[in-house]
């Protein structure tokens, strides 16, 4: 066992891996999954079970009549949330019939834990190794793996998981990373919605809280967050144990089944726990299914909620469902509105709002992992903007961190960890605190796919006592929600045009579709009168007033006279830059150049015309704005300008980088002179 407990999480994936490669000729490696994840998993529960397993033949033996193969009463024997009423073992499943053997084993589980392992439909590659003779080979393999509880630990044993579907998707599946977290995001994430918690940490009567992962996967925040009570409580930090009562859904059966059962056997080997606590199946809530078409958790609202939801996920297979739940308002989980179909991102941001406690129910704090564009993408009055001005007007945004760059198994880009709360303390209220940890990663010895640095444990600590402490210093910043707020306002400038007659232009007119009806006489009629003007510049208003000449010239089939203004106005209109010819419609005020057409982002609290006057006026001062533009929709409050959101980090963190001197640049390329007249030598030579 000593040799066993040195060895790290890659070095048992990378016995899994070979035990796979072992089986190469008769499953192919876009099959490995279905046999390294199951066996992995069964062994797991094995090696859980067998400080009782004789206990429980015994009890099957006493009370099959009576209690059946299947009853939470063989629990007490188990001293476990599940069992195995057979004596079977993957060490002993017999070389005649390995499969059969293998197949009552897994019957042999309690419901809970068989169902996990049903998940991964084994039967086709179990009888292919059976008929190839492979089979029990493969069972005794993984049979030598020290997957108990004592040497590899909850989150170790997630971590290989985890691992193994990396591997797995690095040469199969590209979307392996949807359900990894690394651990110390998970743990930043942890301690920041555990933070300020002080009911939590002093409450001396073991208090009881739910934890809800919409994304769960393999169930790392779940499990970090209940190895970080624990860890406070056995370092003293806080007075009593907390119960922590997970939810979870997870699309992924496969994962979903990792994740369940990480959660299923999760205490097996504390001793300190009571035969309560070792029976207590934290899995019972971990459900499998698409969070944002089938919400397994309709009614149910938690005290966290945690989250590392995909990124960039289409969300069109939902979108039906979604659309309809939309359809319901506040009354649903999308009222604020639709993001883009390509990004589901701020879906699931809804999602966790519409779990968490509101403020009269005791409060909640919520940790979701998002890529940069939520915090900016859309247009003011788009779906996205006001689901930020929703959170923003609700005062649910408590503080977003902005992570170091390669911190992620698959992806190198800027991540940020959105802090939700809505309870905040006074202090905190209609604010939001910007951190700047991007420069907190430190660089590992050894890449993990893309994530090349760790946020260490003094970083991670100085992250969450800043966010405690809502320090307003160089690298953190705590602003006013309306900060983030703006008015776009429309902003129009006059039509300045003139009419030029042009019979070099005349095959311009009949290109456009509504004056190709004309006929050939209409057309010679209409040409005669455009020459009588030839050369000539009109302006608008003479034109619009005398359109009608020019259409009285017409026989039927004609057109309107709309239409023909529109098409003078297309062909012959010119745009001139004189205050002479600015076009004014019949109530005397100036029509706007559509092509002129401007918006401007005011600042939420700044009078419109104050900013104007200061901004805009001393550079074109014949604009006005549009104050036919005002804020509608489900929170529009109907004034001039619609209401947009968006959080830039680079606007109160940005560090300006003088450029290299002219010189400097210069010497290096008088440097590389002879090294590239020699390369060309050999080019031309």
């Amino acid at each position: 066992m000593a040799e066993a407990q040195k060895k790290t999480n890659l070095d048992y994936v990378n016995e899994i891996w070979n035990i796979a490669d072992y089986v190469r000729d008769v499953i192919s490696r876009a099959d490995y999954n279905k046999v390294v994840l199951p066996f992995a998993l069964l062994r797991r529960l094995e090696c859980a079970l067998e400080p009782t397993r004789a206990a429980v033949c015994d009890a099957v033996k006493e009370h099959e009549k009576d209690w059946g193969r299947e009853s939470d009463n063989y629990c007490q024997y188990s001293s476990k949330a599940f069992y195995n009423v057979t004596p079977f073992r993957l060490n002993n499943l017999g070389a005649g019939d390995t499969y059969a053997a293998l197949d009552s084993y897994i019957n042999g589980f309690s419901p809970n834990a068989r169902n996990i392992m049903l998940k991964f439909d084994m039967e086709s590659t179990c009888k292919k190794l059976q008929d190839h003779g492979m089979l029990y080979s493969v069972c005794q393999k993984f049979s030598a793996l020290p997957f108990d509880s004592a040497t590899v630990s909850d989150r170790d044993m997630s971590d290989i998981y985890e691992h193994l579907i990396q591997r797995y998707g690095d040469e199969i599946a590209e979307d392996a990373e949807d359900f990894m977290t690394p651990k110390d995001v998970v743990r930043l994430c942890v301690g920041m919605i555990f933070a300020n918690d002080d009911e939590l940490m002093s409450s001396d009567t073991g208090i009881v809280r739910t934890l809800y992962d919409q994304t769960c996967g393999t169930g790392g925040f779940i499990t970090d967050a209940l190895d970080l009570l624990n860890e406070w409580h056995e370092n003293k930090e806080m007075k009593a144990p907390a119960v922590i009562v997970p939810y979870g859904e997870e699309l992924s059966g496969v994962t979903w089944a990792m994740g369940k059962a990480n959660l299923l056997i999760r205490n097996v080997s504390d001793d300190q726990k009571d035969v309560y606590d070792q029976t207590k199946d934290l899995s019972a809530h971990i459900e499998n299914g698409d969070t944002l078409s089938d919400d397994k958790f309709p009614d149910k609202r938690f005290d966290y909620c945690v989250s590392n939801p995909p990124y960039g996920k289409k969300w069109e297979k939902e979108s039906d469902e979604v659309r309809s739940e939309a359809a319901h308002g506040f009354a649903g989980r999308f009222g604020a509105g639709l993001p883009s179909i390509n990004d589901g991102s701020m879906l699931f941001i809804q999602n966790m709002v519409a779990h968490m406690k509101t403020a009269e129910e005791g409060g909640s704090k919520g940790g979701i992992v998002l890529s940069a564009s939520p915090l900016f993408n859309g247009d003011a009055g788009s779906g996205p903007s006001n689901i930020r001005r929703w959170l923003f007007q609700k005062d649910l945004v408590d503080c977003v961190v902005k992570l170091p760059t390669d911190i992620f198994f698959r992806t190198g880009i800027n991540t940020y960890l959105w802090i939700l709360n809505t309870k905040k303390n006074d202090a905190r209220k209609g604010m939001i605190q910007l951190i700047n940890a991007s420069d907190c990663g430190e660089l590992r010895r050894k890449s993990l796919g893309n994530k090349r640095k760790d946020v260490p444990e003094d970083k991670m600590k100085w992250i969450i006592q800043t966010y405690i402490d809502g320090h307003d210093h160089g690298k953190s910043m705590l602003l006013p929600v309306e900060e983030f707020m703006y008015r776009a306002v429309t902003v129009q400038r006059p039509l300045k045009q003139v009419i030029t007659f042009d019979l070099d232009k005349w095959g311009d007119l009949f290109a456009i579709k509504a004056m190709q009806k004309l006929s050939e006489g209409n057309k010679d009629s209409l040409k005669r009168a455009v020459a009588a003007y030839d050369g000539q510049t009109v302006k608008y208003n003479w034109f619009i007033s005398h359109s009608s000449d020019f259409r009285d010239k017409l026989e039927k089939p004609e057109v309107t006279n709309k239409q023909l203004q529109d098409a003078f106005i297309k062909v012959f209109g010119v745009r001139t830059e004189s205050d002479e010819d600015i076009v004014y419609d019949k109530n005397g005020k100036p029509v706007a150049d559509a092509d002129l057409k401007d918006t401007e982002k005011v600042p939420y609290t700044q009078n419109i015309n104050e900013y104007m006057e200061k901004e805009v006026y001393p550079y074109v001062p014949d604009a006005w704005v549009d104050e036919s533009v005002v804020d509608t929709g489900i929170m529009g409050d109907h004034q001039v300008g619609i209401v947009g959101t968006q959080i830039s980090f680079d606007k109160y963190f940005y560090h300006y980088e003088a450029p290299r001197k002219p010189e400097d640049i210069m010497a290096e390329i008088k440097a590389l002179e002879p090294e590239i007249e020699e390369a060309l030598k050999g080019v031309f030579a």
